[in-house]
Parts: structure tokens; sequence; C-alpha cells
């Protein structure tokens, strides 16, 4: 689609995500066992004829730069359009840290400039869903406004979490109100925009002198919303912004169903990612397997139920997971039982080791807000000492070091965080 051209920001945070992004930026997180978040969103550039694709990276982004490549998986190694991955330009006169989503498009003004597509789609590198960009422009160019957002109905209890959007009957936009306490209206931004470039390049050149941390959701389209020059696209189909551990633990589950809203399969449009040369899946006699989305590379000796399993990971003989999403290579030993956890990459579970087990009822105590919901995170690379016992609501992490824990019980709620760590 040589009209338009993409710019994913992918540089947040990601925060709310807590050990998950101590080490990575929230779209390359691991999702059902072997994609990375943004996979989701390359795919639906690919699927939509979108050939030039600007990833904007910023916080801790090695394993994304890595994971992305020359886009070679996505068919976006090309020498005319392909993927672009820009970085802060610390250095240059007037670049500076991004500091919001609409100021990292403004510090890549002169990429802008350099372009001959005249509509710039702007996107989320954290969402998960499916979605065809040119039905979405040919909505844009019919409403006649220079500017247009995707918007989605969510349930009316979770609309403060969101920018939420008043329509009217001619589809243009009355309303932009950023995470709302309450509202009537249950329409949400997906955080997709779709600009005419020099309307974008004028807005964002205007408004950059009034606000340093030049945001979307907080700046621009309220103020645009106003004049009247934005129009809302009604999306239909399943969207989830994985922004919370708890959204994160509960939409890898729900790839468990028996019909679940995002479709991995073929049928469901394949999802591109880089490829693995791992070996077959390996259960032996003995093991049990039920329910569960169990990788390449995996060798099951024990039981696991409910459960995601990534690349290589082995669950020794006489072990347990249940309700759980393990990431790639770890390694849980025997009689380790696993219950109602997220176990990042490169983990250890020592033997009879127990996680999990508990009250639900008690939060966290480091991070009240982001683990309340019964769930245990182990970060990444842990070493679990054979025989802990380490609660449910519990924060766990050895650290970049050796990345042993010292041995004894967790209590619920508890945190166990290597010095060498920050939340």
């Amino acid at each position: 689609m040589a009209r338009m051209a993409a710019f994913i920001l992918a540089g947040g945070a990601g925060t709310r995500l807590s050990l998950l992004t101590a080490y990575r930026a929230k779209p390359a997180v691991t999702f059902a066992g072997r994609y990375r978040i943004i996979d989701f969103t390359l795919t639906n550039c690919v699927k939509s004829e979108i050939s030039l694709v600007h990833v904007l990276t910023q916080y801790v982004s090695r394993s994304l730069n890595r994971h992305l490549g020359i886009g070679r998986p996505w068919d976006l190694d090309r020498r005319k359009g392909g993927l672009h991955i820009l970085h802060p330009r610390l250095g240059f006169e007037g670049a500076d840290w991004y500091k919001g989503t609409a100021d990292a498009i403004y510090q890549n003004i002169p990429v802008l400039k350099k372009l001959s597509e005249e509509y710039i789609l702007i996107l989320s590198g954290d969402h998960v869903y499916n979605m065809d960009y040119r039905k979405f422009l040919e909505f844009h160019i019919g409403s006649g406004c220079p500017a247009s957002l995707a918007v989605v109905e969510v349930p009316r209890r979770i609309s403060s979490e969101f920018g939420i959007v008043s329509v009217n009957s001619s589809g243009k936009v009355t309303s932009f109100r950023e995470k709302p306490k309450s509202s009537k209206s249950k329409l949400a931004s997906m955080g997709i925009y779709i600009f005419q470039r020099e309307f974008l390049q004028m807005t964002l050149t205007a408004m950059k002198s009034d606000y340093s941390d030049l945001d979307f959701g907080k700046h621009v389209l309220p103020e645009l919303v106003k004049l009247g020059k934005v129009s809302a696209f009604r999306y239909n189909g399943f969207w989830l912004d994985i922004g919370t551990l708890k959204s994160y633990y509960t939409a890898n589950l729900s790839l468990l169903n028996e019909n679940p809203r995002v479709k991995l399969d073929r049928a469901g449009g394949s999802v591109l990612t880089v490829p693995d040369d791992d070996p077959p899946m390996m259960i032996k006699s003995g093991s049990s397997v039920k329910k569960s989305m169990i990788c390449s590379g995996c060798c099951i000796m024990g039981s696991v139920t409910n459960s995601v399993l990534s690349p290589r990971v082995t669950v020794a003989k006489g072990a347990s997971v249940q309700n759980s999403i393990i990431l790639h290579d770890c390694m849980i030993k025997s009689g380790a039982n696993i219950r109602n956890a997220v176990i990042d990459e490169g983990c250890v579970i020592g033997n009879g080791a127990a996680i999990g087990f508990g009250d639900p009822s008690v939060p966290n105590s480091l991070q009240p807000d982001f683990l309340d919901f019964g769930m245990t995170l182990i970060g990444r690379n842990t070493k679990v000492p054979a025989g802990t016992r380490i609660g449910t609501n519990c924060l766990i992490s050895g650290g970049m070091k050796s990345g042993r824990i010292r041995a004894g019980e967790v209590a619920d709620g508890g945190v166990r965080i290597s010095p060498d760590l920050e939340l």
C-alpha cells in the first residue's frame, strides 16, 4: 500500500508488567509461547500490504532490536520500503529521549518530510489483534477528516484504563477523554491513528512549543477533536492491550479455551515471527499433558495442565505445572510443583520447590496495584533452590549475576529481589 507508511511506537517502559519488562521492552515480551507481542502489529502491516514500517524504540531495546533484525520474517528486508528502526537521536540539536507518543513522532519529522506516502499510520507495538488497515484507510479517506482514530467497545468497568471517545451519527469524534474516572461511552481509543502526512507535521510543530511531553492521548487528539477534525473507525474484532500482569496472564491462558478469540492456527491467519530451528517437542511415557500449549524443543516428563510452555522448557519426572506460563529455556526439576505462575526465561526451579500456593487475597507488598489476583512472577534467569516454598502474589528475581535467591519460605505477597535490580 504505497499511499500509507506505518510508525510503530515501541519505546514505552511497560512498568505495569513488572519483572517481565526489567530487561526488555514491552513489545518484545513473549506471548502465546513463541511470539513477541509486536509480531501481531507487524503481521497486520504485512497483510495490509504496507511495505514501509518504522519502529520507534527506546526503553531496554536490545532484545527488541535483535528480534526485529532487518525484518525478514515479515518480508520487510527490502531495498524500497522495508523495516527501519528509529532510536532517539541523542547528540543531535533539538533531540532528546522520547517524552510522549506524539513527541516521538515529532522528533522524527525529518523522516516524515522525506516520505512520498500521503498518509501516516501510527500504531502501538504492545497490542494483540488482527486488523486490515486497508479498511481503516478507506474509511479515513471517505470521512474527509485529516485525522482518524480506531475505536473498540470495552466494558464500562474498565473504561478508566483507556482514552474514551464519543462519536456522533456521522462518525465524527465529539469528545476524547484520557482515562476518565467514569464515562457513559464505551468506545475506547485503540491507540491506532491515521493522519494526512502534511497535516500531522503541521500539527505537531504547532503544539510542541506548548507541551514538552507531547502525547496523542493527552494533548493532540483532544485539541483536534475540539476543532472537529477527527473521525472514528469502529473495529469489531478482538483487541487486547497487554498493559498489566493480569491482562498478560489471562490473555495467554485464554488461548487454551475451546474457542479462543485470538486465532493462531492457519485458518485464523498465521502470525509471522522469527522462525526457530528447535527439534520437535518430546512427551515421554508416564507424563501427562492436558489442555496446554507446548512449543518446539520442550521435553515433558512430568505433568502439565492448562499452561503455556515456550520453546525448550523441560518439566522433569515428578514435576507439576498448572495454570502457568513458562517462558523459554526453563528447567522445572523433579518434584517441583508450580501453580498460577509466570516464570520468565532461563529460570531453574529446584527439586521439590513449591510456587504459587497460598492466599490470593494478599496483594504483593511492593506492587499491590499490579499483583493482587493470585499469581506469582519469577524473574528472568532466577534459580530457585530445592525445597523452597513461594506463596501467591509474590515477586521473585535473582538478578543479573548468579540468579540464585536465598533459600527459605516466601510468604504470600512477599518479595525476594536481588539488590542489583530496580523496579
